[in-house]
């Protein structure tokens, strides 16, 4: 069993990386160098994938966690909204 997380370890916004087993992005807390392992704030351990590749899904529990929604769950900008009125 994994050890509870602090959650009050989270200080202002979390550092978030994509998972290479779930494919997940996941709010990171701790950091084993030795392993590579990240500690999330759903008690997941995160094996990172490329830093290069582009954002993932959140992970509904790391988010309900840090209280970040998902980008993709945002209101579209003003600007994506006009684009969307002059595309249709």
């Amino acid at each position: 069993m994994a050890a509870p997380v602090d959650h009050g370890a989270l200080h202002g916004r979390a550092h978030w990386l994509t998972c290479a087993v779930d494919g997940r992005d996941h709010a990171v807390l701790h950091h084993d160098p030795v392993s590579g392992a990240h500690r999330a704030a759903c008690t997941r351990t995160v094996w990172a994938s490329s830093l290069a590749s582009p954002p993932a899904a959140r992970c509904p529990e790391c988010a309900a966690a840090t209280g970040e929604a998902d980008p993709a769950d945002r209101r579209p900008s003003l600007l994506d909204r006009l684009r969307g009125l002059r595309a249709g």
